[in-house]
């Protein structure tokens, strides 16, 4: 039986409450994706404060067998003022799941500083869909999920993203030119050269887009209704 300690770093973007007061917690590290149990870590003895959504920690864990490895201590490295506004966190949530599913050990060193510089964005751009549309859309392509802007398959068609075959599919969302030139340029252009296209595009449309192609390989994503409800 493997008995093991190992020290990770990364952000906490899921955490669910267990009997006995154990902490069922979800990280997102530059290594990739993984889940961790606390235990006793929702008493007020526990490390709770320390675990809160999107923060930055260092922390331990202890794999013994084939179980889920137990976290024995985690240290706060940093937090993120600002996704404390209901919208704001709606949209941080969306983009941690996104991240989380799509952090395979390969895809990991490139989703994670994206996701960072995404969560930055939106706790503090006056308009925080705007880095959520870009850093969704950069996310799924570090993922290897970043649609064929030429067809065939999931594509381009005269400013709509469709999908090359079935009804849902042709019907599509639209982006206009707007749209599309910002799709091209998040897929394609650094951050910084990026995102003034992003000023005049339809982010609503855009952020659809991303929700229905995300979902179309990953199935329904648990943040997108309430989300969808609020935009």
């Amino acid at each position: 039986m493997v008995e093991r300690y190992r020290l990770e770093e990364g952000v906490v973007v899921g955490r669910k409450a267990l009997p006995q007061g154990d902490l069922l917690l979800r990280f997102l590290t530059p290594q990739g994706s993984l889940e961790a149990v606390a235990r006793k870590g929702v008493r007020p003895s526990g490390r709770s404060g320390r675990l809160s959504l999107f923060h930055h920690v260092r922390f331990q864990l202890y794999t013994k067998g084939e179980g889920l490895p137990t976290l024995t201590q985690a240290e706060l490295l940093g937090r993120l003022h600002g996704l404390e506004e209901p919208r704001r966190f709606l949209l941080a949530s969306f983009l941690a799941e996104l991240s989380y599913r799509l952090a395979s050990p390969e895809a990991a060193p490139r989703i994670y500083p994206v996701f960072i510089s995404g969560l930055r964005g939106i706790a503090k751009h006056e308009r925080p869909l705007l880095p959520l549309v870009w850093a969704g859309w950069r996310v799924v392509k570090a993922g290897g999920l970043s649609p064929n802007l030429l067809g065939p398959g999931l594509y381009l068609k005269a400013g709509r993203l469709v999908h090359g075959s079935g009804p849902r599919g042709e019907e599509g969302i639209y982006l206009g030119e707007k749209g599309v030139e910002a799709l091209r340029a998040i897929l394609h252009l650094p951050g910084s050269e990026a995102l003034p296209y992003l000023e005049d595009a339809p982010l609503e449309r855009l952020f659809f887009a991303l929700k229905h192609h995300a979902e179309e390989a990953l199935g329904p994503l648990k943040a997108t209704p309430t989300l969808t409800a609020e935009l």
